[in-house]
């Protein structure tokens, strides 16, 4: 198929960056740095419930900012350098829609954005599981977890690309909708406050931070959140940040459906995106 074409060539293009791996390598030196001072501060003698309080919460740090980041360096330039570079015109000419050219061009960054965090965390992992008690199922699930958060980021850029008209409002879109979602609570609760109104419990979950929460949480085996020592099904808690629902709660309060919150972020940049690509005359 075409779309399989076209990212299997994004996905070969993109890996032969210099500055690619040099972002790789420096999520490596991060998390990997993370790891060693965990096992150096003798923390596992502690028990796993802490090793994975300290892991969880440490690595989530650095990832609800890097990997943001790099998701959208990935993917934000992908359909836009290719018109004005030119070359869109002798890509679209091979028996190629532009459907397939965004379908092609997500999955192909979304393989590049998997390789990085699999290859940057791996170091990391193999550290824990051979120096710590912390459970395999956790750091799989934190990994896929955060494999998940990327694509997020992904669908964003592939969809502004596609938006927007040079590489430069591409690029300062992505900047915005990544601080207005990092620092969603303290803006939204700002702009409300200042017409006396507060923000809808609900609307808590669309922010960076809390979205990452919940689908850990939602995830995890041992049933805690992020950086969380404990958890509860029965009513609603809040420990180190992370908010658990109860089973009882309306269906969109409940942890699982963060998954169509991050199904949305990721469909409708695209489709705005798609249809705006479609009617340009190139």
């Amino acid at each position: 198929m075409s779309w399989q074409a076209i990212g299997k060539k994004d996905f070969q293009d993109s890996v032969r960056s210099k500055v690619l791996w040099g972002i790789i390598v420096l999520f490596a030196l991060l998390i990997g740095g993370i790891a060693y001072l965990i096992v150096d501060s003798g923390i596992n003698e502690q028990g796993s419930e802490v090793v994975e309080v300290f892991v969880t919460g440490a690595f989530g740090f650095v990832v609800l900012f890097f990997v943001p980041i790099t998701g959208l360096f990935i993917s934000i330039k992908s359909v836009v350098r290719e018109r004005d570079s030119g070359t869109i015109n002798l890509l679209l000419s091979l028996p190629h829609t532009r459907g397939e050219m965004i379908v092609g061009k997500f999955l192909g960054r979304t393989a590049v954005m998997t390789v990085t965090i699999l290859v940057g965390f791996l170091p990391a992992v193999a550290l824990l599981l051979i120096q710590t008690s912390l459970s395999p199922a956790v750091l799989l699930t934190f990994l896929a977890v955060t494999v998940l958060f990327g694509l997020m980021f992904v669908g964003i850029g592939v969809g502004f690309s596609a938006l927007f008209n040079s590489e430069t409002q591409g690029t300062v879109g992505g900047i915005v909708i990544f601080f207005g979602l990092y620092l969603w609570s303290p803006i939204t609760n700002l702009v409300l406050g200042l017409a006396d109104l507060e923000l809808p419990q609900f609307a808590n979950r669309f922010g960076l931070i809390q979205m990452f929460q919940d689908m850990f949480g939602s995830l995890s085996p041992t049933g805690r959140g992020l950086g969380a020592p404990s958890s509860t099904t029965q009513s609603f808690s809040q420990s180190a940040g992370a908010i658990v629902y109860p089973d009882s709660v309306a269906f969109y309060m409940q942890n699982w459906f963060v998954f169509i919150i991050l199904a949305v972020w990721i469909i409708v940049p695209l489709a705005i995106g798609y249809a705006r690509f479609s009617r340009i005359d190139l």
